[in-house]
Parts: C-alpha cells; sequence; structure tokens
C-alpha cells in the first residue's frame, strides 16, 4: 500500500509539472543574434564585389541566405548605433552628430529618453545580452553604470571605453578591459574579440532552450590596426594588419555559426550581420595608405565620415537555412532604422506606445511572406545638418546635388543644374519625389548632449570658417 501511495504522488507530481513544461517548450519564436561590424564597408566584402578575399565564412553566408544591395546606415559609429537600437531618425531622436560619452562625457544614452530594441524583446520575454563595444553610455559614471540592464539587455560582456588617463581608455584588443555582469575579468594576455565570442557560445549554451536576442557589437575592425592571434609576430604593414583584422572577423562568426550547429539551434536562430559604417580609410596614424577594398581594381577612398555611398549603403546578410531560405537578393531599401521594427516583429512584440519609431519591418523579406502593403519607396540617413535620401536609382543630398547611381556609383557628376535634369522626365519626377520627402521633415531635435566631441568641435570650426568667408555650406 505504501508503495502505491508513493507511486500516486509521483505520478500526480509529473502531472502538475508536465504543463509548464510543455508550455515553455511551445515558445517556437527565433532566436536573433544581430552582428554590428565595426568600421568596413562593402568595398572589402567579396559577396559585394570586393576583390579582396577576407570573408569566406561571412561570403557563404550571403551567398546561403538573403543579401541586401541598398542598407542605409549613418556615415559614423555612433549615430548609428544610435539609430538602430532605437528605430529612429538621428533628426528625430537628437543624435545627429558623433559623441562618446564614455571620453567627452556631457550627456549620453537616456534610457528616460529613448527605447532600445532589447528592452522591447526582454519585455516580450525573450532572454537579452549584448557582447563587445557599448560606447554611447560611461559604465564608470554612477548614474550610468546600470545603462545596460537599464536599456534592456539582461546580461554583458563589454568592453566600456573610459575618459583619457582611465585603465579602460583604447584597451580593447590584447590585454582588453573588459567588464561582464558588473566585474572585472583578468584578461591578461588574451585578445578582446576571442574573450566576447566566447562569452556569446557560452550564452548560447546557457539559454538555447529560450527565445533569446543576443547583441553582437563586434569590435573589430576599429582602429588602430593590431595584429591577431592568427598573424602575431609577422611584419605587416598597416593595411595587411587591416585585412587580417576583418579576415579574424570572418573566424570569430564561423565559430559563432558553428556552434549554433553543435547546439541545435541553426535552424530556429536568425543572423544579422552589417556594419555600422564604411571603411575607416586612413585616420590610423600607422596607414601609410588607404585602408580601403579593391572594387574593380580600385581601392576605396571614401568610407567613414563620408555621405557618399561608400561610407553608408552597407552590407546586410541575414542568414537562417529553415526561415530565411536558400540564396535571395533584395533591392529593397532598407536603412537601420528598419531594425527594431524588424525585430520586434520577428519576436512577436509590440511596438511601445506613444513613442514614433521611424522604421518599418522587413519582417516579410526575410521570412520570404508577401507583405499587406508596398514597401518603402526611399530610404535616408544624415549626419550633422545634411540629411541624404534615395530612391531604387537617384540620390538627392539636403543641400541639392542630385546624382543618378545607376551610372553613377561614385558620385562624381551632380545633376542638380544640368539639362538632363530639366529635360528629361525620369530624373525630374524622382528629384521632385526625394526633395517633397526631404521638405516635409522637421528640424533636428534638441541635442540629448553637449556639443563637444572631436567630430563636433570640426564642425563647429568649419562652421565659422565659412561665416568668415561667406562660403555656402553646399557640398559640405
Amino acid at each position: 500500500m505504501k508503495h502505491l501511495i508513493q507511486a500516486v504522488c509521483i505520478c500526480f507530481c509529473f502531472l502538475i509539472c508536465l504543463p509548464a513544461q510543455a508550455e515553455e517548450k511551445k515558445d517556437k519564436r527565433p532566436n536573433i543574434i544581430f552582428i554590428l561590424l565595426d568600421n568596413v564597408g562593402k568595398d572589402w566584402f567579396r559577396c559585394y564585389g570586393s576583390e579582396e578575399n577576407q570573408t569566406p565564412n561571412i561570403d557563404h553566408l550571403a551567398y546561403t541566405g538573403l543579401r541586401f544591395r541598398n542598407c542605409y546606415v549613418t556615415p559614423v559609429c555612433s549615430t548609428t548605433r544610435h539609430m538602430l537600437l532605437t528605430g529612429r531618425y538621428p533628426f528625430r531622436s537628437g543624435w545627429h552628430t558623433h559623441h562618446d560619452p564614455a571620453i567627452y562625457g556631457g550627456g549620453y544614452f537616456d534610457w528616460n529618453r529613448e527605447i532600445c530594441f532589447a528592452r522591447i524583446l526582454r519585455d516580450a520575454g525573450y532572454s537579452t545580452c549584448i557582447s563587445g563595444k557599448w560606447q554611447i553610455n560611461d559604465l564608470f559614471d554612477p548614474a550610468q553604470k546600470d545603462a545596460i540592464r537599464e536599456h534592456g539587455f539582461e546580461e554583458y560582456c563589454l568592453f566600456p571605453e573610459g575618459k583619457k588617463g582611465h585603465p579602460a581608455h583604447k584597451q580593447r584588443y590584447w590585454d582588453p578591459y573588459v567588464i561582464q555582469n558588473g566585474k572585472q575579468l583578468e584578461t591578461k594576455g588574451k585578445f578582446g574579440p576571442d574573450i566576447f565570442t566566447d562569452y556569446l557560445i557560452d550564452y548560447m549554451k546557457t539559454h538555447r532552450d529560450k527565445p533569446f536576442c543576443a547583441y553582437y557589437s563586434a569590435i573589430l575592425t576599429h582602429i588602430p590596426v593590431v595584429h591577431t592571434p592568427h598573424n602575431i609576430g609577422k611584419e605587416l604593414t598597416a593595411r595587411e594588419k587591416f585585412a587580417g583584422m576583418l579576415n579574424y572577423s570572418d573566424f570569430l562568426i564561423g565559430r559563432l555559426v558553428k556552434a549554433m550547429d553543435e547546439l541545435g539551434i541553426r535552424d530556429n536562430t536568425i543572423l544579422f550581420i552589417v556594419p555600422d559604417n564604411g571603411t575607416d580609410n586612413g585616420t590610423d596614424q600607422n596607414a601609410e595608405q588607404s585602408l580601403g577594398g579593391r572594387i574593380n581594381g580600385r581601392i576605396s577612398e571614401e568610407g567613414i565620415y563620408s555621405l557618399k555611398e561608400q561610407g553608408i549603403n552597407m552590407p546586410l546578410i541575414i542568414n537562417c537555412p529553415r526561415l530565411v531560405g536558400t540564396e535571395r537578393i533584395s533591392d529593397d531599401l532598407v536603412d537601420i532604422a528598419d531594425v527594431l521594427p524588424t525585430l520586434a516583429d520577428l519576436a512577436n512584440a509590440p511596438l511601445p506606445d506613444g513613442v514614433t519609431i521611424d522604421g518599418k519591418s522587413f519582417a516579410p523579406q526575410i521570412l520570404n511572406q508577401p507583405r499587406k502593403e508596398p514597401w518603402r519607396s526611399w530610404c535616408l540617413t544624415q549626419y550633422y545638418k545634411q540629411r541624404v535620401i534615395r530612391d531604387q536609382r537617384f540620390k538627392l543630398y539636403s543641400t541639392g546635388e542630385f546624382f543618378d547611381l545607376s551610372e553613377d556609383p561614385l558620385e562624381q557628376h551632380d545633376l542638380s543644374r544640368s539639362e538632363r535634369l530639366k529635360n528629361e522626365n525620369t530624373s525630374l519626377k524622382s528629384y521632385a519625389q526625394l526633395k517633397s520627402v526631404l521638405d516635409s521633415l522637421p528640424e533636428n531635435a534638441k541635442l540629448p548632449w553637449e556639443f563637444r566631441s572631436i567630430s563636433a568641435r570640426r564642425i563647429k570650426a568649419q562652421e565659422e570658417l565659412l561665416k568668415k568667408t561667406g562660403t555656402s555650406e553646399k557640398g559640405q
């Protein structure tokens, strides 16, 4: 009788637990891994026409998944990151000029002012983490020490950056300064990118039974150019080091994909890869030649800080064998503000009330589903006061320049005062439509921080020079 009672109790407990276990396994929403590479443009990706050969793993993901031909970011890191995280255009958020709070102080990415995609997914039941770089809060400021979790990331492993003189200042590669969930790690002899990748792999192991969103904000290939574990000890030029850094990024992405396969989550994990802006092609003081990659036999001369296509039109690669499918190439126009509503859509998470989101979800394109309404006919970005907008063929600057990208991708022939614009109907129609959109947009919101970075000082100096000389701002 005693044994019978024990057996009944065990069965009863099992039946009580079963619904909870079944409920836990019912959540089949996809995992999301979003990789943001640092300072490298299309000129280095073979799958986008580069003659360099440093990205075999990324190229394979492109050739077996979905890649977009036109994805607009901003021309510099912090403005892209803010636009990505919030789904809002720079003119609306006020974050339209580069600012690194950890170095310059004077304001930061405020969770009381803006809502980050991680918060949206966390509140919808996703586990969330970030690994790599975070430069839009000063994590050593007591008022911001909990910024990562306030923005919705439950766990993190980060290079936090610090002011000049702080042990964390610029210490991102060898013997890096790394904090993981509030604690500084011992990193002597280690390479920062390895630490951040190992952390993500461990995170996937411990969170594979519940939908997760992992934001890999990579520190590669930001300057200074350095040796990696694959070429340490070799005599290399700055450009060869840069190539090695990109190749190592590719190697680490290969490690992540292999881990996904081994964990059995590959078919339900959507992987995104996009850089934050074009190649940093010469600002490293050790570079004797441009760090730009080769396309059509020519080393790119434009990149970071440029509103030309090489600075803002970036690779966007999305891969998931079951959900995305085999090779597809999309001509749909995307800008980085579209990421937040897309991730929310994939996670079946509601967008926040009372917040203007500029982005549009391209989840239907990712999942190869029909759209209920036409896709956007233009995409847009900006830096400081200058905005650019394009359709499938033409590009218009708020300063007036107008280019036919189909025949002039390097933007060498301004059509704004040409006879063609006056007489050719296709050009004139696009110009009128794009100008109408630009004219309808509001003025820049007030900066949420003090205007005092190096970039800001350069802008101020340039404006003062223009005032003194009476020179037009066109083209600036």
